[in-house]
């Protein structure tokens, strides 16, 4: 990246961007409603898997690919999505965004057959896509500097809280109203948020004209070519190192709330069904938690927040090390624990757009938000399709041990990513440089 643009002013830097107010509360606030039902789409299969490998009349392997599916769609239009939110405006892809939700939920609901299935979660996968990049650009144009780190973690918050209804609610609702009434419903509260996004959301205050959304002190930046901003956003070892703290964090997460979590505590640990929705709400949990302890000690704080992930991560693999290494069945008070901290690991990942926004000037962060969310997302597509090619190939075994055996391949993700965290930690400012903290935006 050249000189000019490291030493950029972002948008914002003391009198151009408006104090938080109401209505950036409200903005940003209906935006983070939109990522909250994205984040129940997310994950309502978890809590459903066990249902849809009898409503579908499949395996593992099949199940594994419509979460994979779902996940590696969402994976592939990570960087759309941040290249949209720099130059569409994250009201039209929101909106959009809800409407493919929508659609895909209905389709889930109503279908039988795999085709459908596959169809349905690919849908949820496209709209899911773009929400998330999109309100971290809300939070960039409505918010002051210091204050985006916290409203990045709120919004982890709100997906936590996503995720929460996708757990032990999700678990009732199919028990007691059947699958067609509860993804109907969710299909048409899907639409009811659509509508009040339209309504609500707009993409910056009415203080920064369109073409200061962009780079507007740098004319041929706001032309910059999709290449070109790729280019300068990965150069950054700040972009690399939050990629890899994303990659480890959010994907052993999504291991265990989007599909694995419910058949495993089921077959291998012996849980009824009942009970499933109750554990994976302590990992949901674990991770609001994790994402409130983020927001409020850790973000803003390069150094205190490149050490807090390092060690977040260790912990992480030695969790998984456990869940892979542990002859038989969990002892409950163990398995609380592994949960909590699978969830404190998967609320701590926010810091990585934290870290990325710090070490992009302002007009890149959709951009980079959407590369560093790859990291989490392209690990998670593996640990899908591995865990389930696993369980395939090991069916004859008892189901404790095949699934030590599916979850090998998750530690050995985790490992190689904490390593990677750790060879791409930022270095020590040179002598003369301001340290990173003083120059958030460059």
């Amino acid at each position: 990246m050249s000189k000019t643009v490291m030493t950029a002013s972002p948008i914002g830097e003391q009198g151009d961007r408006p104090r938080s107010s109401k209505v950036a509360w409200l903005v940003w606030g209906v935006g983070a409603l939109c990522y909250c039902a994205a984040l129940f789409h997310r994950a309502s299969l978890g809590v459903a898997a066990p249902e849809a490998l009898r409503r579908f009349d499949t395996g593992p392997a099949v199940l594994a690919l419509f979460s994979a599916l779902q996940l590696g769609v969402y994976l592939v239009l990570q960087v759309p999505s941040g290249l949209l939110a720099d130059r569409l405006g994250p009201r039209k892809v929101i909106t959009g965004g809800m409407v493919a939700m929508a659609v895909g939920s209905a389709v889930f609901a109503l279908t039988t057959s795999i085709v459908g299935g596959i169809a349905g979660r690919i849908l949820i996968g496209f709209g899911d896509a773009f929400m998330f990049t999109n309100v971290l650009r809300l939070a960039a144009l409505w918010f002051p500097p210091h204050k985006y780190g916290k409203v990045v973690a709120l919004t982890g918050l709100a997906g936590g809280l996503g995720q929460v209804v996708s757990t032990l609610p999700l678990g009732l609702s199919l028990h007691n109203l059947g699958w067609v009434p509860t993804f109907f419903g969710a299909a048409a509260l899907t639409v009811a948020l659509t509508l009040l996004a339209v309504l609500a959301i707009q993409d910056r205050p009415d203080n920064i004209p369109p073409d200061h959304a962009q780079p507007a002190h740098d004319t041929p930046e706001l032309r910059e070519r999709v290449t070109h901003t790729l280019r300068h956003v990965i150069a950054q070892r700040g972009t690399r190192h939050s990629f890899w703290v994303h990659f480890v964090l959010m994907a052993q997460f999504l291991a265990v709330t989007t599909l694995w979590g419910g058949p495993w505590l089921t077959k291998s640990q012996g849980h009824g069904q009942a009970e499933v929705g109750s554990l994976l709400m302590l990992s949901v949990l674990g991770f609001i938690g994790g994402s409130l302890f983020a927001g409020q000690y850790i973000s803003g704080r390069p150094q205190r927040r490149d050490r807090y992930t390092l060690g977040l991560s260790t912990a992480v693999v030695l969790v998984w090390a456990v869940l892979v290494l542990w002859p038989g069945t969990l002892p409950m008070p163990l398995l609380v624990v592994a949960l909590v901290f699978i969830g404190a690991g998967g609320g701590g990942a926010m810091l990585a757009f934290d870290g990325a926004r710090m070490a992009n000037a302002a007009h890149r962060c959709g951009t980079a938000s959407g590369v560093v969310n790859m990291g989490g997302f392209s690990a998670a597509v593996l640990i899908q399709l591995l865990v389930g090619a696993v369980l395939q190939s090991v069916s004859d075994l008892p189901a404790a041990q095949a699934y030590r055996w599916a979850f090998a391949p998750v530690l050995v993700l985790m490992a190689v990513g904490t390593l990677a965290q750790w060879l791409r930690r930022p270095k020590t400012s040179c002598p003369g440089e301001p340290p990173s903290h003083a120059r958030p935006w460059g």
